[in-house]
């Protein structure tokens, strides 16, 4: 964020964190609740529902656990004594050895073998299983070697035959007659052998899955989002449907390769297959959390077991998040039948202090000699170990109570949910889990009425959106799965009171009355800067919209598709983007706007059908940024603006894939885009709008001021921010009839250079004038009279040859002070101009009634016709307020909400217009790149004025 503090650890995060005023730091923890300090020191509790991602089974700080942790710490109890014995992690080994027992009877001992993390011991098992693939591999071929050296003996002895059938074998090699022939044929089967060698090993993994983001891990989880930059840093796991076993059976059988060997059957030497370990292992969940709380049944449980035990392929069974009796039983694979080859723990195995995770492998797959192949440092070290042991026994007390507590609590909780999706079935479209792992998932709002709802499902942060409110109105922290986005996750510790789960239900009734009414106020009320007992009003109303909202209509296509990318500039365009938003106040809306300046994007309108005079038609999208003028400003000052930049990029390349063959960048996001020339976007037509902008608001001018002062010559223009793009074309393109131009900078570094340059064109521009045998008035008048231009008349000189920078320096030489054109940034100087175009970029107005001359004509170009100087007239009755850049339109085209605020009943903003006017006529390329000349404008004005564009002089 532009002025934000500096942050070093995972700023972006945390900045995304704080667009939903989850950046809380919170001071004390325990059971289920974190407490953080107000504004006035006390401590504020928050229900955390989040539970450590699942590691907090027992509940923060659980007493027992921080008093054992602090004996051993006080008692120097060794920490770091590698290489040595560690009879606590045995002791570990032998419980968890006991659990599986229990849990599934007739089960070998297990070895275990400590990691860091869960994803550290999700390596752990995929390297055991690799490790296990090469060494089965090697004793296949050893076996093979051995056999191979038997036949040939019994060969040469006589006590075997010839093999009489090579069909086995790739190509055409006969059946040997000799014994050389049949070593030819022992060294075809070492080399198709090797071949076969060379096979990848294939790894499996369910669609949905979670297994980490390390290297290794990461490609074991499903979602490309956490997965695909990282792909080629590892090998490729194949995916296979959940509780699909064909499907995994057909897969698998793609997968299977086989090698050749040689025996003596019946005294005659055999060719045979032999299943070659190309399978290296199975990954599963037996509920699959992140994926969004899915199970697998015991059907499948059982049949991939049947499936795997025929290749040999071991099964890793992930009980990271499911472990630890969080679902009821300490293994939430035993509830379904799975049995795995290995287990991986991790999570609340640690106790909610303790960083600790481990591998469990049974005794009949296990490899001792891993433990030399793989270590961590820190891995099975004495106080993570020792803590593991004491979790363990909490746990294990009076019979796995600890399990049956987690069972009750979980279907307490799940009975709630059930009961609210009955309430709000158009809200909540499913609510599955098992003991304390559930998860509950809202209905699709990616076409939701509310466009802050709407925006926050298409970005895929609904959820974070939702529990922000939960979090700051409710004082409930809940978090999302990493696979579903419309999913929030519900993980507290067995401690949860029956008080507590009536509180998420509270918050959870007032999430579903927001989201099935629409009302984004409620929503975001909180994030705006006031106080939740102070919101603009208690209750949700029902912003549900009426059919028909401006939406397409028409049958059949359009001739032509167009996009418009904008922003909010005030808060009546974010009051007319959400109309909910009504009740709150400019300022909480401003702050709303710069808390989500991470979250630039609004989603796409609906598109606006146009029907022009002439037989064509386009639809218009808009594609909204959320920034406001000031945040822009503020970017601009910064030298940042080509963040903003790469927002609208975004967007046009967005607008571009929905089909649309001109795009708009409106509203003052020109000038970070190079006008549309920066943009990159291949194949697309780019207009800023300022030509058709400009044209028609020196139209609208001139024609007041025929009204006012019986026409434009002679009249004393003044362009505030005449040093910028737009600011510039109308001081060059009013030098045809305006006697005197002044040009209004802001003083800021860079102005009086801008400010030249302007002075430059208008000379030039005047030049063309005089040149090209117009009847000259104005500046053009005048300045024909100089000595200089009648010698350039007399001999001949072009109307197109660079000139004005002569011009420039000759009145220099000739006058005192420049009699055509003055350039200041003393903003008095208006009040000697009849006629004041404000062209500027600052994101509140800038004049007021001391700068305006009597009866002056001011023209309102500073936001594109958003009345943003119109304050001036408040005490001015004398004055005449023109809204540039606005045109009307023939068939009272209605617009999308949010670029309408300032325009009335059939009247279009001229950038919108521009963009129009364009696909209507087929043009393509950048529009907006170099000087808006007046051969582009009069082109434009004149194209409008086809399809059927008025300019508005009101």
């Amino acid at each position: 964020m532009v002025n934000a503090p500096t942050r070093y650890a995972e700023a972006l995060l945390t900045g995304m964190l704080g667009a939903f005023g989850l950046d809380v730091e919170y001071v004390r923890a325990e059971k289920n609740s974190l407490y953080y300090l107000d504004d006035t020191g006390a401590e504020v509790p928050v229900l955390d529902l989040v539970g450590g991602w699942g590691s907090l089974m027992l509940g923060h700080n659980h007493p027992e656990i921080v008093a054992y942790a602090k004996e051993l710490l006080e008692t120097g109890w060794p920490v770091h004594s590698q290489h040595s014995a560690h009879p606590v992690a045995d002791q570990v080994g032998a419980v968890l050895n006991g659990i599986v027992g229990r849990e599934f009877p007739g089960a070998e001992p297990h070895s275990v073998v400590f990691a860091n993390s869960g994803a550290e011991a999700v390596e752990a098992a995929v390297k055991h299983c690799e490790f296990d693939r090469v060494l089965r591999m090697k004793s296949l071929f050893e076996q093979i070697e051995w056999n191979a050296d038997v036949a040939l003996t019994a060969l040469r002895e006589g006590a075997a035959a010839l093999p009489d059938d090579t069909s086995l074998l790739p190509g055409d090699m006969p059946a040997p007659t000799t014994v050389e022939e049949f070593g030819a044929l022992l060294g075809a089967v070492a080399a198709h052998n090797l071949e076969r060698a060379a096979t990848a090993p294939v790894f499996f993994a369910l669609e949905r899955a979670f297994h980490g983001k390390l290297v290794g891990s990461t490609q074991f989880t499903y979602n490309p989002l956490f997965r695909a930059a990282f792909a080629s840093l590892g090998r490729e796991v194949c995916f296979v449907p959940p509780n699909d076993a064909a499907a995994f059976e057909d897969i698998l059988s793609e997968h299977r390769v086989t090698v050749l060997d040689v025996e003596v059957v019946d005294g005659v030497i055999t060719l045979v297959e032999r299943e070659f370990p190309a399978v290296a292992g199975l990954l599963v969940e037996p509920i699959q959390g992140e994926g969004g709380i899915h199970a697998l049944t015991p059907e499948f449980a059982a049949r991939i077991r049947e499936i795997c035990d025929e290749v040999r392929c071991p099964i890793v069974v992930d009980e990271i998040q499911t472990g630890m009796g969080r679902t009821g039983t300490f293994f939430a694979s035993s509830a379904i039948g799975l049995v795995g080859d290995a287990y991986v723990l991790g999570k609340s195995l640690g106790g909610g202090i303790a960083k600790t995770s481990a591998m469990l492998v049974r005794q009949s797959r296990y490899r001792p000699e891993f433990e030399l192949v793989h270590s961590s440092t820190f891995a099975k070290d004495g106080f993570s170990t020792a803590v593991a042991l004491r979790t363990l026994e909490l746990l294990e007390v009076d019979d796995g109570a600890a399990y049956d507590r987690a069972a009750e609590r979980g279907e307490r909780i799940l009975a709630m949910l059930r009961e609210l999706a009955g309430a709000y079935p158009d809200v909540v479209a499913d609510v599955r889990g098992k003991g304390l792992l559930i998860g509950l998932e809202f209905a699709d709002q990616s076409q939701a009425a509310s466009p802050v709802i709407r925006q926050k499902a298409l970005a895929g942060l609904l959820v974070f959106q939702l529990g922000s409110y939960l979090q700051l109105a409710h004082h409930i922290r809940t978090g999302p799965t990493a696979s579903v986005p419309t999913m929030l996750r519900i993980e507290p510790s067995i401690y949860i009171s029956d008080e507590e789960i009536d509180q998420l239900r509270t918050g959870l009734v007032d999430v579903c009355e927001i989201l099935r009414h629409q009302d984004a106020l409620t929503l975001i009320h909180p994030l705006t800067g006031g106080e939740q007992d102070r919101a603009p009003r208690s209750e949700i109303r029902d912003f549900r919209p009426a059919p028909a909202d401006g939406a397409v209509a028409a049958a059949g296509p359009a001739t032509a598709k167009a996009g418009l990318v904008s922003y909010p500039l005030t808060p009546d365009t974010l009051r007319e983007l959400d109309p909910s938003l009504a009740d709150l106040d400019d300022d909480r809306l401003l702050a709303y706007a710069r808390r989500c300046e991470l979250l630039k994007d609004l989603p796409a309108f609906a598109p606006v059908r146009y029907d022009s005079p002439q037989g064509t038609s386009v639809d218009l999208t808009v594609y909204p940024l959320l920034v406001t003028q000031q945040q822009l400003r503020e970017y601009q000052v910064s030298g940042q603006t080509f963040l903003i930049g790469l927002d609208v990029d975004r967007r046009v390349r967005e607008a571009k894939a929905d089909g649309c063959g001109t795009v708009g960048v409106g509203f003052g996001l020109g000038a970070v885009s190079g006008h549309g020339a920066a943009l990159r976007v291949p194949g697309i037509t780019v207009t800023a709008g300022s030509a058709l902008a400009v044209g028609s608001a020196l139209t609208a001018v001139e024609r007041v001021a025929a009204e006012r002062f019986g026409g434009p010559d002679g009249l004393t223009v003044a362009v505030v921010g005449g040093g910028g793009r737009t600011g510039s074309a109308i001081a060059a393109l009013s030098a045809g009839w305006a006697a005197k131009i002044i040009l209004v900078g802001s003083g800021r570094p860079g102005s009086d250079e801008r400010l030249r340059a302007t002075r430059v064109r208008i000379y030039q521009e005047a030049w063309e004038r005089i040149a090209s045998g117009e009847e000259p008035t104005g500046v053009c008048a005048a300045l024909a009279t100089e000595p200089l231009i009648a010698g350039w008349l007399a001999d001949g000189r072009s109307a197109d040859e660079p000139s004005g920078a002569e011009i420039a320096a000759f009145i220099d030489h000739a006058h005192d002070v420049d009699p055509f054109v003055v350039a200041t940034d003393d903003l008095l100087s208006v009040a000697n101009a009849q006629v004041v175009f404000s062209a500027h970029s600052s994101p509140v107005p800038v004049l007021d009634e001391k700068h305006l001359s009597d009866r002056a004509i001011i023209c309102d170009m500073s936001f594109f016709g958003t009345a943003a100087e119109s304050a001036a007239l408040a005490s001015r009755g004398d004055l005449r307020y023109v809204r540039g850049g606005m045109l009307s339109v023939s068939n009272r085209v209605i617009l999308p909400r949010g670029v309408s605020a300032s325009t009335g009943a059939g009247e279009l903003l001229a950038g919108v217009a521009e963009v129009i006017t364009l696909a209507l006529s087929g043009s393509s390329g950048s529009m907006d790149d170099g000087l808006i000349t007046r051969e582009r404008v009069d082109a434009i004005v004149d194209l409008a004025k086809q399809h059927g564009f008025e300019t508005v002089s009101t």
